[in-house]
């Protein structure tokens, strides 16, 4: 699995997201990755961005396919990962469970987690996802 650098953005709108993400310079824009707990909608099918949508315990992807690309995450329930009765969101993001409760409360708490694959130096993505204002900008490997 490769490394992916994930932030939190402030928000579910489509429309600030894509404002936000697709100014980012240098970065291949079908490789983003937002889960998001919001509804899944026509505006999210639309979008450059791929939507990962969470449900209770399930994450829920765009399209009817099974997965997002590069994340192997499926359809079916997440299940229980790290702590006890606590719901990971972020699925098989490479993100140790003391930081994933940091990105389950955000997606808990209407804003979204952005991932974005790399390979090799990521510090270029790390400073272009702080430019954009995203916050908790970390890169985890697998």
């Amino acid at each position: 699995m490769p490394a992916f650098v994930t932030g939190i953005a402030p928000t579910q709108d489509v429309g600030e997201l894509e404002k936000l993400l697709g100014g980012i310079a240098g970065v291949d824009r079908s490789k983003f990755v937002v889960i998001t707990s919001a509804e899944p909608s026509d505006e999210h099918d639309d979008s450059f961005l791929q939507f990962a949508h969470v449900d209770d315990d399930a994450l829920i992807l765009d399209g009817g396919g099974t997965r997002v690309p590069d994340l192997e995450t499926h359809t079916t329930s997440l299940g229980y990962l790290g702590h006890p009765h606590v719901v990971h969101h972020v699925g098989t993001l490479p993100i140790p469970d003391d930081e994933a409760d940091n990105y389950n409360d955000a997606i808990e708490n209407g804003r979204t987690v952005v991932a974005y694959p790399v390979d090799g130096n990521a510090s270029g993505v790390e400073t272009a996802f702080h430019g954009a204002g995203l916050a908790h900008v970390k890169t985890f490997r697998g």
